[in-house]
C-alpha cells in the first residue's frame, strides 16, 4: 500500500524511471556482469535522486502566501509544499534514492 500527499507520488514514478534508465546504461558498460549490475543500480539512484531533489527545489522554492491572524496580529508564511511519500518529506527522498542505489550496487557486485 502506497501512502502519499500532494506530488509525493513523483518520488515512485522517478525511481521507476531512474531504474529503467540505470539498468539500461549499466547493460551498456563493457565489463563483468557483477559490475553492469552494480553500475546500473548505482546509476538508477544518482538518476533518481537527481530527478527528485530538482523536482522537490522547483516546488518548494517558489513564493509563500502571508496570512495576518485577526486575534494576534501575527504574520504567518504559508510555503508550498512538494508533497511526501510513506510520511517522508519529498525533498529527503533525494538523499534516501541514491542510498538504495548504493545498498543496490554493493548487493548486485556481490556483498552479500
Amino acid at each position: 500500500m502506497i501512502i502519499w500527499s500532494g506530488w509525493g507520488i513523483l518520488v515512485v514514478m522517478f525511481a521507476a524511471i531512474g531504474f529503467f534508465l540505470g539498468v539500461g546504461i549499466g547493460a551498456a558498460i563493457p565489463a563483468e556482469e557483477n559490475i553492469q549490475m552494480a553500475a546500473g543500480f548505482l546509476i538508477a539512484g544518482l538518476l533518481s535522486g537527481g530527478a527528485t531533489m530538482v523536482f522537490a527545489r522547483s516546488r518548494e522554492n517558489k513564493p509563500g502566501r502571508t496570512f495576518i491572524d485577526e486575534q494576534t496580529g501575527q504574520r504567518i508564511e504559508v510555503r508550498p509544499s512538494a508533497g511526501s511519500l510513506f510520511f517522508i518529506p519529498t525533498r529527503y527522498w533525494a538523499f534516501i534514492l541514491p542510498g538504495i542505489g548504493l545498498l543496490g550496487a554493493w548487493a548486485g557486485y556481490g556483498g552479500v
